[in-house]
């Protein structure tokens, strides 16, 4: 079964959040206001209060998807104030940080998953993202590309079908797969039936979001009608995406 998370910021009440009766939180800390690790856990602790299960995702780089560039140093601050509040971790596969935040999270017993994201085009090479993905021993595998046509979004989807075990009793490895951009938005219905662990949306009402981003999260809104207000709720897209 597949679960909605709903990627947030510290911009959303937890009035806004609580109706929805989401699977799992996704804090982006790197998207608050603020990036000081006080402000950061009093924002945590707050979400806590909705007793819905946290993921922490810090992003830093652009090539992750990151609005804003910060240090490793300032990141690893983060990960390491904020982790121990929270259920599982979010890292990506090319961060200098992957090894440690895996160390950290395996003595503070959180989840952790590993996470690869392409947003200019499907990379040939899925077979080996994964491959090295699983070798870091990650709770949970993540890969996001962007779908130039529906091509794409097929590649995904056997990809899934032949890595999460779909129709089976149990996964072969927990997996988490997404194509991005409004090619991509037809993704999130059909790679969950193939066995994709969970599938994202995103507040798009936040002020950080760029104009390209938000029209390919109403794309995606097309898909993904809900009882929520689609100006405030959206899947989640390319450079946000998590």
């Amino acid at each position: 079964m597949s679960h909605l998370v709903l990627v947030i910021t510290d911009q959303e009440s937890n009035a806004q959040i609580k109706s929805l009766g989401v699977a799992l939180l996704e804090i982006r800390t790197d998207l608050f206001k603020k990036l000081d690790p006080s402000y950061i856990v009093d924002q945590i602790k707050h979400r806590k209060l909705l007793k819905t299960p946290l993921l922490l995702t810090v992003r830093n780089q652009k090539q992750e998807g990151a609005i804003k560039n910060f240090s490793d140093d300032q990141k690893w601050q983060i990960i390491t104030t904020a982790l121990p509040l929270v259920d599982m971790v979010d890292i990506e596969l090319s961060s200098p940080l992957l090894k440690q935040t895996i160390v950290l999270a395996r003595r503070l017993k959180k989840k952790v998953i590993v996470s690869s994201h392409y947003f200019k085009a499907m990379p040939t090479n899925l077979e080996t993202v994964f491959k090295k993905s699983l070798s870091t021993r990650a709770d949970i595998v993540k890969i996001a590309a962007k779908a130039s046509g529906f091509d794409d979004v097929l590649t995904m989807l056997n990809f899934t079908r032949r890595h999460s075990g779909a129709g089976h009793r149990q996964h072969k490895h927990p997996l988490i797969t997404m194509c991005l951009g409004p090619q991509g938005a037809i993704s999130r219905l059909i790679l969950p039936a193939a066995g994709s662990l969970y599938t994202c949306a995103f507040n798009v009402s936040s002020s950080d979001l760029s104009p390209e981003i938000s029209s390919a999260a109403r794309s995606c809104c097309k898909v993904f009608k809900r009882s929520w207000e689609p100006s405030i709720f959206l899947p989640c897209t390319a450079k946000t995406d998590t």
